[in-house]
């Protein structure tokens, strides 16, 4: 699969074809029933809505609450169904979709500021990657520079889920509250169906559109502002 995805919206599309095509549904079913019988908090635990969590990786996880028996039952039934839905090739897909979404967009500013904390090249899946920690961060970092720089702006060019490039001039706002009107910042959301198309939508206030609004932070193209960001000490968050 090394087709064009125009947009992170197309990205999704293809993802739960992905699924449909795996019957990823099923699989959550079955694992779910078959797990339960082991020990509930493995159900309770272990299943996700999306079935990308790798299921050894979670056992790894949770093995030392479970007893040895318990724990080679809950091997035995997720070599079974990996078996049954070929889960491997399930991930694999899932993975190539990813990188190739990715890779028309490694020049983008947020990309290369993610990866370098991550200490990531070409591996896509690790935990740091597609849990969105980088992106975090990163998010946080932006917050702290649109702080240390207010009054002034940071003008951003990003893409948005629909693919089209947009702009947006960024800068720090403090909530207000008073008892017949709010205006404080958008709370943090995810894009996606699953781990390989979840997105951090994180909020800024746009003095544009005089609102907040969501953007994709791994999807900032480009920052700009009057002031050196580089040189601006904002914490760990620094790049």
């Amino acid at each position: 699969m090394d087709k064009k995805i125009p947009s992170l919206n197309d990205l999704s599309i293809n993802l739960h074809l992905i699924n449909k095509k795996y019957k990823i549904k099923d699989f959550i079913a079955e694992y779910r029933e078959e797990i339960s019988k082991i020990n509930d908090l493995l159900r309770q635990e272990l299943i996700t809505s999306d079935g990308l969590t790798n299921p050894v990786q979670k056992v790894v996880q949770i093995s030392q609450m479970l007893t040895e028996e318990e724990l080679d039952q809950t091997i035995e039934v997720v070599e079974k169904l990996s078996h049954k839905y070929d889960y491997t090739s399930y991930i694999e897909e899932c993975e190539t979709i990813r990188r190739n979404f990715m890779v028309d967009r490694e020049n983008y500013f947020a990309v290369k500021a993610t990866k370098s904390q991550a200490k990531i090249v070409d591996e896509v899946t690790t935990i740091f990657e597609l849990t969105g920690t980088s992106e975090i961060i990163f998010s946080k970092w932006m917050d702290k520079i649109l702080e240390k720089i207010q009054p002034k702006t940071l003008e951003i060019d990003y893409e948005d889920i629909d693919g089209k490039r947009k702009k947006a001039k960024a800068k720090h706002k403090v909530a207000s509250m008073s008892d017949d009107f709010v205006e404080a910042p958008l709370i943090d959301r995810y894009h996606g169906i699953n781990a390989y198309d979840s997105f951090l939508l994180h909020s800024f206030f746009d003095v544009y559109q005089n609102k907040w609004i969501y953007i994709p932070v791994k999807l900032i193209i480009s920052l700009r502002c009057d002031d050196d960001i580089d040189d601006l000490d904002v914490g760990e968050g620094k790049k």
